[in-house]
Order: structure tokens, then sequence, then C-alpha cells
């Protein structure tokens, strides 16, 4: 077995917020495996390719651990950001090509800066991870890894652009040693829809979307409310939540007394409450809107019988390519889930019995949540499988196995100091 010494993670993910300096947990691969590797790793090098938002890192900025403590943090000087800048004012969710090329500069910048060899590189974007292929090339790193996680063979409409997004993906895939997929689906398209060379590509493995439980504590079966049904995510076309207003009439006709939490914000958020009113259901739901509070979130989770993620099956759908993190939450959760064929996840929802794929019918979904509510043997049988699979969903046990799979040790934490 290899033993993992050195590591430099690449991310365009911010993880330090620029006011307060503190660091942001969010929805991103970044922060777990920040932690991960900090605790295992005898030297690691973080480097954040920060996207042009306000209140973000407006520089590229490399923090460098030695076992487990925090040793250093450099910030690119601004004579050199000057270049590549875009004035938080104007910061659109876009690409800018031109941050591609600070990118590029910025991960040559922080592997000259990590003293010695580097084990493994994770390149969190395909141009970072061919980034970790030249350094390879150049005899700084050993092994190189490329990590995707939000990715679909029509990422963008505009031709030439997805174009260029597909060649780099195939360059990266070539050019690592190892491609961490949050999907299965992922490869499966590479082969069968883009048509990749599969022989030429470095080794694939499915390493999924984790939970972060932040001291969460699935309660007991006797807490669960058994009349209330959960949904978090965007009030938008391909995550189905029309499906759920339309499912809601013939619901209460059943449990007159169901209720359900949606948090969440979106374009159809406005369309979707006036279908409420005219369906008569109003009163069931509870519109939470946007939440950055994730802690009153897993709140509102941790009581409900069931999480509802109904993604709509049209060609174009992301979905179908991602790990999908609301089904990732509800398991860790303890939440049984309600879902389409969409999501690649669905099979582990299927064969794992961690609840109901349903077509993409008001019917099904109906029918699936009145029996959740009010079957109480089916469904705590369900929730305790539920239960059991949290655990294996949890980041440290993904990447323990992904690096097992890679052949390295499995290191033990380092009493880590605190800085």
């Amino acid at each position: 077995m290899k033993r993992l010494s050195s590591v430099l993670v690449a991310t365009i993910s911010d993880i330090t917020d620029a006011a307060t300096g503190e660091r942001m947990r969010h929805n991103c691969p970044a922060w777990p495996m920040l932690e991960y590797f900090r605790d295992r790793a005898e030297r690691l090098t973080v480097l954040e390719l920060s996207v042009p938002r306000p209140g973000m890192v407006s520089r590229p900025q490399a923090s460098f651990f030695e076992r487990g403590a925090l040793r250093e943090m450099r910030t690119w000087p601004a004579w050199l950001t000057a270049p590549f800048a875009v004035a938080p004012d104007k910061a659109l969710p876009k690409t800018y090509f031109r941050l591609k090329f600070r990118d590029i500069v910025a991960c040559f910048w922080a592997a000259a800066a990590t003293p010695g060899a580097i084990d493994l590189f994770v390149g969190v974007e395909s141009l970072l991870a061919l980034c970790g292929g030249a350094l390879k090339v150049r005899g700084k790193v050993k092994e190189s890894a490329y990590y995707i996680s939000d990715w679909s063979p029509w990422k963008f409409d505009n031709k030439l652009l997805n174009d260029f997004y597909i060649w780099l993906d195939k360059a990266a895939c070539q050019r690592s040693d190892f491609i961490w997929n949050f999907t299965y689906a992922i490869s499966d398209a590479r082969r069968d829809i883009l048509g990749y060379d599969m022989s030429r590509l470095g080794r694939e493995l499915w390493v999924p979307f984790g939970f972060i439980p932040d001291g969460v504590v699935i309660p007991p079966n006797g807490a669960v409310n058994r009349r209330r049904l959960f949904y978090s995510g965007g009030i938008c076309r391909e995550n189905g939540v029309a499906l759920i207003v339309e499912a809601l009439p013939a619901i209460l006709a059943a449990v007159p007394d169901a209720t359900i939490d949606i948090f969440g914000d979106g374009p159809q958020l406005a369309e979707l409450r006036a279908r409420a009113e005219a369906l008569g259901v109003s009163r069931a739901i509870v519109w939470h809107g946007y939440v950055t509070d994730r802690d009153r979130i897993l709140r509102a989770a941790l009581g409900a019988t069931a999480a509802l993620a109904p993604y709509a099956p049209f060609p174009e759908n992301v979905k179908r390519f991602g790990d999908v993190i609301k089904i990732r939450e509800a398991i860790g959760c303890g939440l049984p889930v309600v879902t389409t064929d969409v999501p690649p996840s669905h099979r582990e929802v299927r064969d794992g019995g961690l609840g109901v794929v349903i077509p993409y019918e008001a019917g099904a979904l109906a029918e699936t949540a009145v029996r959740l509510l009010t079957d109480d043997d089916w469904y705590f049988k369900m929730r305790d499988r539920v239960v059991a699979a949290s655990r294996d969903n949890l980041w440290d046990a993904i990447y323990d196995r992904t690096l097992a799979a890679m052949g390295f040790e499995n290191a033990p934490r380092f009493a880590r100091e605190r800085s």
C-alpha cells in the first residue's frame, strides 16, 4: 500500500469568507476534502480559486497544513490579480475565460510553494486536473485525480462553448491517473453519448456526495411526525415541485392533517403558490423560501416522515448525471426518499429499499405519500434501513473507500493542534 504524505487540492469553490476570514461550509466537496486530508496527510496544500462574487476572497489563496495544523496562508499579491480581476459589482454567474488563465498560473504557484514531491493532486475541475497532469510530467506530482461534480454532456447552450467543455473533460480524463465521478452515469454518458475511448482514460471511481452531519442526531422512531413531508431545493421545473402541488389534493383527501415543509426559491415559486391556492391546498404547505441556515433545514428534515424529490424526466435535465444533494441529505437525516428514475442515485434508493421510485405522475406520488404517512409497519422497516445506510453516506467513509481503491493505506488521524 502507498503512503499518503503530501496532498494538493485545487478547487474553484470558495472556502474562506473575505470579511471574516472564517471557513464557510456549503454544498460542495471542498470543505470535507480539506478536513479529511488535513487530518491524515503529513502535508496538505489547499488552493482556493474564488469565483467573482461579492463577499468572497477575490484572489487565489493557498492554505498550508502540516500534521493537521494550519501553518501558513498565502494570497496572491494584488498586482498579479489585476490582469484577471472582475469587479464585484459587475460579477455575474458565468464563465470568465481570463480567470482560467489565472487558475493555471495559480496551480503552479501553489505546487511550487509546497515542499517536496506531492503524492496526490486533486483537481476539482477539468482545467485544474490538466494542471495536475502537467505537474506529474514535470515530476512534482506522483499521481493525479480529476474530481467531477457538476457535469453534463450538454453543459452549455452555446455549441462552441460546450464542445470546448467536452474537449477539456476528455483531455483531463486521459491525463489523470484517477477520475472521481459523483455518479456512475457520468461514465456511461462518456461512453454511450460522447463516444470516448474508455481504454485511454484514467481509472474511474464512484465518489458520491457525502453528508456533513453538523451534530445531527437522527431521532428515534417515536419522535417522527407521521403527518409531515419535507422538500428542500430549487423551485423550478427540473426538480418537480409542481408535481408535489398537483398531488396534494389526493394526499389531503386521504390524510387531511398532512403537511409539507418546502424550503427553497426559484422561478416557479409565484406560479406554484397560486396553483396551490387554486387547488385549495395552501393550508397544508409551509413555504419557507430561500433559507441559508442549514441547521434550520436539518431540524425540519429530522422530524419529518419522508423527503420528496420527484425530478422531472425531460431529456436535458442535468440531474440525470449529477449526484443529488437533497437525496444524500435526506438519507443522512434518516428520511426515506420518494424520487423518480431521473437521478442516478435512484438505484440506491430502489435497490437498498431506502424509499420509493415512482413514475412522474401526481397519482403515483399521492399514493406513495399516503402509504408512507399511514402504513406504520412498512414505513418503519424502511426507515430502519435508511438509518443504517446513513452511516455509509458520510464523507470520511466515502474518502476512505476511494483512497483504498487507489492503493493508499488507511492513515490514522493526527492529534491535531488547534490553530
